[in-house]
């Protein structure tokens, strides 16, 4: 297929190439016969019919008919002018046949006989023609008949054939080869797509094009960058799915086994027991369904086309999730406050940074201390949404703090499951930042606790 596409473009560039000699011989010749030379009211073509002609009389003064036949054999075939010389009888030197229109052209030379001294005849001037008559020495009259018979490639090729088909085909050859190395330009990195392309389909998620080294036009340039940059986003949502797929498995099996257990007690316990199983399995139940829905929302974050056109009023917003957030941290002394407000508005998904703010905060109030409040801050800094969130809790190991926001991840798995949590919400949040633009990261708190800082780009 690409060697089609090659030697497609081999042929359509040589062919153009071959096309704009061809043109650029035409418009030359052409603007040899109409150009008028600056300050004189002849072309160039009638310029140098005139000066062959002198040269021909010149010629036959001096030297005689016979050295004058030799020059004629000589120059016939260089230019675009033929000249022909006829003798008082009429005929023309070199035998060669004539046109009607040269054979008129010799005869009104003839008419217009040179008078006295002078030994040229007046000019006779028609379309691409030029003709006098010469008195020679022995005063005998000819007439000379310069003119431009056929198109210009025509008279190359049939007045000098060795010398056209020569310079033709060397002018042929250096078109090919010039082609040639166009098209190879031109289709090398596209083969190179390709090749990535196919391998890219054939389950090889590292195959890139990379930096081309030759056909590095700027189309191209960037039709390999945007391939390799979607190479990259797909092999990043494969893998993303893959260990998706892998952490909701293994995180569901623990609550399977805990129902499991459950029912083998149910089966042969007494009442007491029987309520206790059934409650654990409600448990276990309500956990799998709230994994399961979150990992179905990390998903479709990840991969799916997520409606952007939503006008979100940030503070508003915020405010919405910390009094429900708050109404939850009643029974144990815990509040969320939020203690900086500025108005600020995006066009985004509301949904989607609903669930990242829940998810923080709320994640924020399952770790703070008893009796303690959760500080939400929201704040301009230059062009961004700044919005910090502050608990009291134990906070996070140094060099854990950018992977709490993968999806499973815990620092602590038996306090992190007692709390509720499924492992999911911080990944949720990150994901849904990301696709407005933003930013999300996690410190260690001067005096203790976490602080999740979320910037938002909402404009000047």
């Amino acid at each position: 297929m690409m060697q089609r596409l090659f030697w497609r473009i081999f042929v359509a560039f040589w062919i153009a190439t071959v096309f704009l000699l061809v043109a650029f011989s035409w418009v030359a010749t052409s603007n040899f016969e109409t150009e008028k030379i600056p300050g004189l009211d002849i072309t160039r073509l009638q310029a140098s019919m005139d000066d062959l002609l002198a040269r021909t009389g010149r010629e036959l003064r001096h030297d005689g008919v016979e050295p004058t036949q030799q020059w004629l054999r000589a120059a016939s075939g260089f230019g675009p002018v033929s000249v022909y010389l006829f003798g008082p009888d009429g005929r023309e030197l070199l035998g060669r046949s004539t046109s009607e229109t040269v054979a008129n052209a010799a005869s009104s030379a003839f008419a217009a006989l040179p008078v006295g001294e002078v030994p040229y005849g007046a000019v006779y001037s028609a379309e691409r023609l030029r003709a006098r008559s010469v008195r020679t020495r022995d005063n005998e009259v000819y007439a000379a008949v310069a003119t431009l018979e056929g198109s210009f490639l025509s008279r190359l090729a049939s007045r000098r054939p060795t010398w056209f088909w020569q310079n033709m085909l060397v002018a042929m050859a250096v078109s090919a080869a010039f082609s040639l190395l166009f098209a190879w330009y031109v289709a090398a990195p596209l083969q190179r797509i390709r090749s990535s392309t196919h391998r890219f389909a054939e389950g090889d998620l590292d195959a890139r094009v990379g930096r081309l080294r030759f056909g590095r036009s700027a189309e191209i340039s960037a039709l390999a960058a945007e391939f390799d940059a979607m190479a990259e986003r797909i092999k990043a949502f494969i893998e993303s799915h893959r260990r998706l797929v892998r952490d909701v498995s293994h995180e569901l099996r623990s609550p399977l086994a805990r129902q499991r257990v459950a029912l083998e007690l149910a089966r042969g316990g007494d009442a007491a027991q029987v309520n206790a199983s059934l409650d654990r399995i409600e448990c276990e139940s309500d956990r799998l369904e709230a994994m399961l829905a979150q990992a179905l929302e990390l998903s479709r974050l990840e991969t799916a086309n997520v409606a952007m056109d939503d006008h979100v009023e940030l503070d508003t917003l915020l405010e919405d999730v910390i009094t429900n957030a708050d109404y939850e941290g009643v029974p144990r002394g815990r509040k969320v406050m939020l203690l900086e407000r500025a108005r600020l508005t995006l066009t985004g998904s509301h949904q989607a940074l609903y669930s990242a703010f829940e998810n923080v905060i709320r994640n924020a109030l399952a770790y703070t201390a008893d009796g303690s409040a959760v500080g939400v801050r929201l704040a301009r800094v230059g062009a961004w949404a700044s919005v910090r969130v502050r608990d009291h809790g134990p906070g996070v190991p140094a060099g854990e703090l950018s992977r709490i926001f993968e999806p499973f991840y815990r620092t602590d798995t038996a306090r992190a499951r007692s709390s509720g949590g499924t492992g999911l919400g911080l990944a949720i949040a990150r994901r849904a930042i990301e696709r407005h633009g933003g930013t999300i990261l996690a410190l260690n708190a001067e005096g203790g606790g976490l602080d999740v800082v979320i910037e938002l780009p909402v404009g000047p």
